[in-house]
């Protein structure tokens, strides 16, 4: 059954008002605030759209934008071949790009701890992780989010965990819960890292 625009819209209202209504309790039950909206690849410019309007500017939560793409380009900047060697070494084999995946965590971990710095005490953040496809093929959003978890990002002012949203383009299997195919591959069957389903 193809996935509407105006299914995907009502997903995303209702992702939207989970934040508003239950932020202090997002991760209680999964054990971690990690929430997981998962769309078809296509949908990709929709979807972006969507935040764009529906993830700013609000009174009470505070939106913390991250575009891995940037991030992932960013990261790697005047080290493409130490990458490329890191990566052809068959020694090394999947454990280097689990490095590179680890690097990227503690990058996105640097970036979200300066942007809660300056956070108003009155607001209550929200990070959305944009252009997670910069992960394949070194990484998808559950090795991401596995390695993010040892340095979970806090408000710096209440202590409590941040709720991270990954907006995630893929699809879900048939017939299976907590589980999606990355970008859509079929071999890229993968289980959501402990966090909800929107």
């Amino acid at each position: 059954m193809p996935v509407t625009a105006d299914l995907l819209e009502e997903r995303f209202e209702n992702m939207l008002a989970r934040l508003h209504e239950a932020y202090d309790g997002i991760g209680h039950s999964s054990g971690r605030p990690y929430l997981y909206f998962v769309y078809p690849p296509d949908k990709d410019q929709y979807i972006r759209r969507l935040a764009d309007e529906r993830m700013y500017g609000e009174a009470s939560l505070y939106y913390i934008h991250i575009d891995l793409v940037r991030l992932t380009i960013e990261s790697m900047a005047g080290q493409e071949e130490k990458r490329a060697t890191l990566l052809n070494d068959p020694h090394r084999g999947s454990n280097a790009g689990m490095s590179i995946v680890r690097l990227w965590a503690r990058q996105l971990a640097k970036e979200i701890e300066k942007s809660l710095a300056d956070l108003d005490p009155s607001r209550r953040p929200v990070v959305v992780l944009r252009g997670v496809a910069a992960l394949h093929p070194l990484g998808n959003p559950t090795s991401l989010m596995e390695s993010v978890a040892e340095s979970e990002p806090r408000n710096p002012h209440t202590g409590q965990t941040v709720p991270v949203v990954l907006m995630v383009p893929g699809t879900h299997p048939p017939q299976a819960s907590r589980t999606y195919h990355f970008l859509g591959l079929p071999d890229a069957r993968l289980a959501f890292y402990r966090g909800e389903e929107m």
